[in-house]
């Protein structure tokens, strides 16, 4: 690997991606505390209105324009749909299995991730991101210390394997809008979309909006900043300027920070099994930080925002 022929604008994606990284990574602490007063589906509409508020905020200030009259496009539908239905599906699916085997048939997501970039946007697959990607996988399961545990709940399964799915096409969407629009428009319609299907479907199904306590809408508040809007504002410009794969490996450091950040808050013990899964992930972004990217970057899909 020839740290000289990878082009700066790369570097400047991945620093960007990074930077996000930083941000998200707050935000499963600061969701520990919302959650214990607010269901997933609740903490989701908060979340994205918030974002969207803190979005719009920002286009307003930059003097960006906006119009709701782009609800008319369906990509715009598509980019919220495939994230509230993630959102739904990721509770169901941690509602009848274990965190720990969540979290691991979740890994498939990178696998989404490159066989949707590579259908729909023609990202190349180089052997440097198959490597990343096995690293990923393995460096996942170390993290959770090897604990993997199916249940005979065959719905949570079908849930678990279709979730991160909805979130890898969420990314791809993402990558087609921002090759012509600014990320503040697209991340304003991604959180906008999302908090009507999400309030849509907590009417249809019943969902009670009664004991949220103020303290939990705080750190909700907290997170939407941190996760909702400075990380996937970053995130999305990032998209600019490396490939959704390349991006998707590189937040796979995830875990990793949300563990040091957890560290200040709750108990971590350090095993050998997550030492060696974070030098796995570690390894694996450091590749995709220093492989030239084969084939464009940018979509050839005209979406007319």
């Amino acid at each position: 690997m020839n740290i000289k022929s990878v082009p700066k604008k790369q570097l400047w994606g991945i620093e960007l991606n990074l930077i996000s990284l930083l941000f998200s990574s707050i935000s499963p602490v600061l969701n520990k505390f919302s959650l214990t007063s607010l269901s997933p589906v609740v903490g989701g509409i908060f979340t994205s209105t918030f974002a969207a508020i803190f979005t719009f905020a920002t286009i307003l200030i930059t003097h960006q324009h906006v119009s709701l009259t782009n609800l008319k496009n369906l990509w715009l539908w598509l980019l919220g749909g495939t994230n509230a239905i993630g959102i739904i599906l990721q509770y169901i699916a941690l509602s009848t299995l274990s965190p720990i085997t969540v979290t691991l048939i979740a890994r498939m997501y990178l696998v989404y991730v490159f066989f949707l970039s590579y259908v729909f946007l023609k990202e190349k697959i180089t052997k440097w991101d198959y490597l990343a990607i096995i690293l990923c996988i393995l460096g996942s399961f170390f993290i959770s210390g090897s604990r993997l545990q199916f249940s005979d709940n065959l719905l949570g399964l079908i849930c678990a394997f279709i979730y991160p799915l909805m979130y890898a096409a969420n990314n791809i969407v993402a990558k087609y809008l921002v090759s012509d629009e600014e990320p503040n428009n697209v991340l304003f319609f991604n959180h906008f979309t999302s908090a009507l299907l999400l309030f849509c479907y907590a009417l249809i199904t019943g969902t009670s909006f009664s004991h949220i306590s103020s303290q939990a809408v705080a750190f909700n508040f907290g997170g939407a900043f941190f996760n909702g809007f400075m990380s996937l504002l970053l995130f999305y410009t990032s998209l600019q300027f490396i490939t959704a794969g390349k991006a998707n490996i590189v937040r796979a450091l995830g875990p990793v920070i949300v563990i040091i950040y957890s560290s200040f808050f709750f108990p971590v013990q350090v095993t050998p099994s997550l030492v060696l899964g974070a030098v796995l992930v570690i390894l694996a972004s450091t590749i995709v930080t220093f492989t030239r990217t084969n084939g464009s970057t940018s979509s050839s899909v005209d979406t007319q925002i």
